[in-house]
């Protein structure tokens, strides 16, 4: 008791003399704390994402911005730097290019955390990105980011378009009517299903028969990062289709973006023979499948448009006009 007294008094003491003194508060901070672990790096960031659209970006490892029961690590700064240029340049203007400024500045998540690797979960499945109300995503799986192939860096940006989509869908909901097209068919066992098997039940991918709200941003996702040929469509070999949309034995050329092959071949999958050779299989309802997806795809475009003032596909555009530049830039600076 009698040394809690002494350290008492002491600061007591301190404290009176301490609002004794006369001294003006100064306009400016008196502390100074030296920050020795910022980089070139970290300027950028701050310069190009912080000061302009208020958003702060963390790519070392803070574990309170991290669910602690996964093992992840944090990205190689070379990836993390890539990655972060790229968003830039392929996700953030293309969509103020198209959305408006005031529209990008004010529906960006205010936090983007990045993560090297997978976040592995106990259903044997992966985890590449979390948005949080609105304004936190989370990207998994940096590490693995390749900024000179068109179709890895646009499959890198689908968690991201992904993430996005859900923060505007929280802020403003999309019809009921999207639900009723799927009613009774989504599942929380998606990972058991191929996507032939989805493509035929009228899902875009397996993961997008989870819920609604999945099924919705794997739509904005897909059409958002499957962008090659958007511009100026190319001869791809299809198979015939009759009437019925069941496919024929002849094979015919069609002009197509690699978005339009993809609704071309809906629950078309290739298997190969015993003899080595491939064949086409597709199931007879995969028709039926395509037709509630056109039916998707026209609620969701219409809700970019109606909501946001967007069209999704001269984004679709946009970001591959985006992409081409940067890889191209890109492989000048590698070479």
């Amino acid at each position: 008791m009698k040394t809690l007294y002494k350290i008492t008094l002491i600061a007591l003491t301190f404290t009176l003399i301490t609002c004794n003194n006369n001294d003006e508060i100064r306009d400016e901070s008196v502390i100074y704390v030296e920050d020795t672990h910022k980089s070139d790096f970290d300027q950028w960031l701050y310069d190009t994402f912080t000061k302009p659209y208020n958003i702060e970006v963390k790519w070392k490892w803070d574990d309170s911005e991290i669910d602690n029961s996964f093992h992840v690590t944090p990205p190689r700064k070379e990836k993390a730097e890539q990655f972060m240029k790229a968003l830039y340049k392929i996700w953030i203007k293309p969509y103020e290019e198209v959305g408006g400024e005031k529209f990008i500045k004010t529906y960006v998540p205010k936090l983007i955390y990045l993560v090297g690797t997978p976040q592995y979960n106990e259903d044997g499945t992966k985890t590449l990105g979390l948005a949080e109300g609105g304004r936190k995503i989370t990207i998994f799986d940096v590490d693995s980011f390749d900024n000179l192939d068109l179709d890895k860096m646009t499959s890198s940006f689908h968690t991201m378009h992904h993430e996005f989509s859900h923060i505007l869908h929280q802020k403003v909901a999309f019809s009921p009517d999207y639900r009723a097209l799927s009613k009774g068919r989504y599942t929380g066992a998606w990972y058991n299903f191929s996507e032939q098997q989805a493509n035929t039940l009228g899902f875009i991918s397996p993961y997008s028969m989870l819920n609604e709200y999945e099924d919705f941003v794997e739509v904005v996702a897909t059409i958002l990062s499957t962008v090659q040929n958007s511009n100026n469509p190319v001869d791809k070999n299809v198979p015939e289709k009759d009437q019925y949309g069941i496919i024929t034995g002849e094979i015919v050329t069609k002009k197509l973006s690699d978005f339009q092959l993809k609704l071309y071949m809906f629950g078309i999958s290739t298997q190969q023979k015993s003899d080595g050779s491939l064949k086409l299989v597709q199931d007879q309802a995969a028709p039926i499948g395509l037709d509630i997806m056109l039916k998707k795809i026209n609620i969701v475009n219409n809700y970019y448009k109606d909501v946001w003032d967007i069209d999704l596909f001269k984004l679709q555009g946009k970001i591959e006009e985006a992409t081409n530049e940067l890889i191209l830039e890109n492989s000048k600076n590698k070479d």
